[in-house]
């Protein structure tokens, strides 16, 4: 993947102004960010709907006058907090750089298809899941493009919400403004009702990563984490062993604390982004694009590789559990009314963790901090993996789609589709760039290892769909397991794989198989 235009992007990483705990990592306000200028000859180059030396912007979009009609995004409202949007259309929460390119993205689209460009945010009132689906069955026209949550949309499409977006004439998903890995992968019977791309921006940001202090690499002697990268020889082996290395109880009380010091902070949702990291999946898909339970059917090939994370996780000599409700991290942290997820972000800026799990929107938290950090992908299971793999944690990463409700689907394609493509070099450019490579990312080799990460990008069906249910799903029975220091990872698997498989025919059946 080239740099800079072909690099996924993180607007929504800008509007972040307080913390969560339930999919991607925490993450801190970053509205003192601002701006130190745009580029005339980009600006110039825009207005005349060239992006780029290399593509024409709009180029395969029909020549269409809407005479002035408003065009209606639904996006996640402030409520949202950490995950709200800031993508569609400016806020004063946000940087006036980013406002900058939001106004000039719209601006561009408004221009060339003589529409307005609005939208509604959701609040505490209603979930978006509410007002689709209240717009659907009373036929009601208030929405003409939807942004929800990749699981709410999945939801979504199999109560027949959306439109399919393959049908449409100008809605291109080989675009390469649309996020391939995705449209790859969130199809089912080579369907797609949603799909996320340089327009709905979080699902990138949640792509999880490891961050490092690089001083105490220094300051232990230990190997260079990019040379171990780019050798590839970063494996869950090399972690524990350099980790091992520096975990020590150093705050001068008895038992280890948030004050002490560890070779490796992890969240419970890590240990399945270090499973798929090994390169396996929880779901695979045939010939056909119809998907199955991949670590059923390799179920002698995943233990061992669960096991080795298990080990990881449960070796109190190289790791920290950040968010083990039970555990002296947790307790230490929330013990003074504070938080794990800042006291993880601390533990890294002052020495206190060499590597911690994390996703990529946490860069900018981290970035707020007078820190020398850098930043990794997952580490592979072993040096013989041939690439890194990226999980994307789906719970509030955003995608678009068509609600059967819209008042001009055909519109409604045009406009996500000019929207997306303008997006590219406006928005998502600009943060990345600017914001993120510039500002936040210290030196070149994290850069690098970026472009690895997003190459990497990896969405499954059986975290999104929860094929199993609450609690016991296919996408969470491995956290749990990890995290209950009880190594029962085949009497797990056996015992929701029943449910596991009567969710997936259902979902199946909703999209004709």
């Amino acid at each position: 993947m080239k740099k800079v235009l072909r690099i996924a992007a993180f607007l929504l990483m800008l509007c972040i102004a307080a913390v969560s705990a339930v999919a991607c990592v925490e993450v801190s306000d970053v509205q003192g960010v601002v701006s130190n200028g745009t580029d005339n000859e980009n600006s110039e180059s825009a207005n005349n709907s060239e992006v780029s030396d290399e593509r024409v912007l709009f180029e395969n979009l029909p020549e269409k006058d809407y005479g002035g009609k408003t065009v209606t995004f639904l996006v996640p409202g402030d409520s949202f907090s950490t995950y709200k949007s800031c993508e569609i259309m400016d806020q004063e929460s946000s940087p006036e750089l980013l406002n900058e390119e939001v106004k000039k993205r719209n601006e561009m689209v408004e221009k060339k298809f003589n529409v307005v460009i609005e939208e509604i945010r959701t609040d505490s009132t209603q979930t978006m899941t509410q007002m689709i689906t209240n717009a659907v069955t009373s036929n009601l026209t208030d929405y003409d493009v939807v942004m929800p949550y990749i699981p709410d949309a999945a939801s979504l499409a199999l109560n027949n919400s959306f439109y399919l977006m393959n049908d449409f004439e100008y809605l291109d998903l080989t675009n390469p403004c649309w996020d391939q890995n995705a449209v790859k992968s969130l199809s089912i019977n080579n369907k797609n009702y949603f799909a996320t791309g340089d327009i709905s921006l979080l699902a990138l940001a949640c792509t999880h990563a490891v961050v490092f202090n690089k001083d105490m690499i220094s300051e232990y002697s230990l190997e260079d984490p990019y040379t171990l990268v780019n050798d590839g020889k970063w494996t869950i082996d090399k972690l524990k062993e350099m980790a091992k290395k520096v975990t020590a109880d150093v705050d001068g009380n008895t038992g280890m604390s948030c004050k002490d010091k560890y070779g490796f902070l992890i969240n419970n949702n890590f240990v399945t982004s270090m499973y798929v990291g090994s390169g396996h999946s929880l779901t695979g898909k045939d010939a056909e694009d119809i998907p199955y339970i991949q670590i059923i059917e390799e179920q002698q090939t995943a233990f061992p590789i669960f096991e080795k994370i298990f080990e990881l996780v449960n070796d109190a000599q190289a790791t920290g559990k950040i968010d083990d409700t039970a555990g002296s991290y947790y307790t230490s942290a929330v013990s003074g009314g504070g938080s794990c997820w800042t006291a993880a972000t601390e533990s890294v800026a002052n020495k206190l963790a060499l590597f911690r799990a994390m996703a990529i929107i946490d860069i900018v938290d981290l970035g707020n901090y007078d820190c020398n950090f850098g930043i990794l992908p997952v580490p592979k299971y072993d040096e013989a993996q041939d690439d890194y793999h990226s999980f994307v944690s789906t719970l509030y990463a955003t995608c678009v789609a068509i609600p059967v409700s819209a008042e001009d689907p055909e519109m409604s394609s045009i406009i996500v589709q000019a929207m997306c493509d303008a997006s590219t070099d406006t928005t998502k450019n600009a943060y990345f760039e600017v914001i993120l490579k510039l500002r936040k990312i210290q030196d070149n080799e994290s850069e690098e290892m970026l472009d690895k990460i997003f190459d990497g990008r990896v969405y499954d069906l059986g975290v999104i769909y929860a094929w199993g249910g609450t609690g016991s799903s296919i996408g969470t029975f491995m956290n749990s397991v990890a995290f209950s220091g009880n190594q029962t990872f085949t009497s797990s698997l056996e015992s929701i794989t029943p449910t596991v498989e009567a969710d997936l025919l259902k979902t199946l059946n909703a999209f004709g198989k």
